[in-house]
């Protein structure tokens, strides 16, 4: 009966440390999300200065989280993930008509990286 019970508790404790990185993992899309968006307002204001700022704020979030997303993470969506934060870095620096679709791009990744991490049904079985 000792076996089944320590069985038992490891696995809550597995799917509790499961959730609490469900948690942990759209605090930082969430949060990351929130200052592109800023960067978005502030380019569509006409303040690039500011814009600039609220982006690399934003990738410099997402850099500094790379020992959690390199580990949780897939690689391609790390990779795309980064490319969209460059390309749009590179609108900005070019002042370009691009801007709009580059912010929904990067905005598109991080939600879907962020909506990949969570359970459901089929993820499980």
């Amino acid at each position: 009966m000792k076996k089944e019970i320590f069985a038992l508790s490891l696995l809550l404790l597995l799917f509790a440390a499961s959730l609490f990185n469900i948690w942990a993992f759209d605090r930082l899309c969430l949060d990351i999300a929130g200052q592109v968006s800023a960067s978005a307002e502030a380019m569509e204001k006409g303040e690039t200065d500011a814009a600039r700022e609220h982006l690399n704020n934003a990738l410099s979030t997402w850099l500094d989280a790379d020992s959690y997303t390199h580990i949780f993470i897939r690689h391609p969506e790390i990779d795309s993930t980064a490319d969209a934060f460059y390309e749009l870095g590179q609108a900005l620096e070019e002042n370009s008509e691009s801007c709009r679709a580059a912010y929904d791009k990067l905005l598109y990744h991080l939600e879907s990286i962020r909506t990949m991490e969570h359970l459901r049904f089929g993820s499980i079985m």
